[in-house]
């Protein structure tokens, strides 16, 4: 039976300012951030977490840990997981670019945001396979990037916790890529975070969402994403439901989560299930309540 939770970056809005750090297509480094109010600290989550949505499990990011790994946000979040009794389920962490040529000093700047997660008994901690704007794609993954895994991979196991990456845009995003990295690295190192919404056919509506621009006319032609989750449900080890919209009325965009659930569910997923809600505006708590109802009524039947 599936579990769920609820990752931080669903109420992004209320938590303050929050910047991360990226490699475009021409291979330099840019940042890009969030100029939120802060209505909350971001260790009161677990807790409040608990007690709006019922979840006894949560996830977070790295970046919204804003003073890096001297952070004391760090320590009191660990210790608001104790006092409230959460699992934390995943950290999501985004530096680095293992895509570069040489990617050892992101290796080891991976290791130590590996180190203190685990040390929180973080369950899974998700890096990328690569920035999603890097200039050194290809159609196989370059040998570079699956030792740079295997290596943290096996660095992750022995420090008590279990690697993983996303299809997260760029290369990561295309199934056939993915599946071969996954299968180079090797399931002994590295399981994959399968997020139903990160896909070419809903990354241009998201897109604009982070960076401005208008936002292409109509529905979007779903069919390549639902025909993503099914080549890579078989090798998910976690599952952000994503929702890049509420509406009014309740009803949920662009995606059909109770479809993608039941493609998970025929491929025999019984794993966790995390709420990701990607959208702005109104209430972030209400509308990932929303997500979650959804999540929770399809994982039931």
């Amino acid at each position: 039976m599936n579990t769920l939770s609820m990752s931080s970056y669903s109420v992004r809005e209320h938590l303050g300012p929050s910047h991360f750090n990226y490699v475009d297509a021409e291979g330099n480094d840019q940042t890009f951030g969030f100029d939120y109010p802060r209505l909350l600290e971001l260790h009161e989550f677990p807790g409040r977490a608990r007690a709006e949505f019922g979840v006894t499990d949560i996830e977070t990011v790295q970046f919204q840990f804003t003073g890096g790994l001297d952070d004391p946000e760090l320590d009191l979040f660990a210790q608001a997981l104790v006092d409230s009794g959460v699992r934390l389920l995943n950290v999501a962490v985004d530096v680095g670019d293992l895509l570069a040529d040489d990617p050892a000093e992101d290796v080891a700047l991976l290791k130590k945001w590996i180190l203190r997660f685990a040390a929180m008994g973080s369950a899974f901690v998700r890096v990328n396979p690569g920035s999603p704007f890097s200039p050194h794609h290809g159609e196989q993954p370059p040998a570079s990037l699956v030792s740079a895994l295997q290596e943290l991979g096996a660095f992750a196991t022995a420090n008590g916790t279990r690697l993983l990456v996303e299809n997260h845009g760029g290369p990561s995003s295309d199934p056939v890529w993915m599946t071969r990295l996954l299968d180079a690295v090797g399931k002994q190192h590295l399981g994959l975070l399968l997020d139903l919404g990160n896909f070419d056919a809903l990354l241009q509506w998201a897109m604009v969402e982070f960076f401005g621009g208008t936002k292409p006319e109509g529905d979007p032609d779903l069919t390549t994403l639902y025909e993503g989750i099914e080549a890579l449900a078989p090798y998910a080890e976690l599952v952000h439901v994503k929702a890049h919209e509420v509406r009014e009325d309740g009803t949920v965009g662009h995606i059909d989560l109770p479809k993608s659930l039941a493609i998970l569910a025929a491929h025999g997923y019984d794993g966790p299930l995390t709420v990701e809600y990607e959208g702005n505006g109104g209430d972030p708590w209400a509308k990932s309540a929303r997500v979650l109802e959804i999540a929770r009524t399809a994982s039931a039947s």
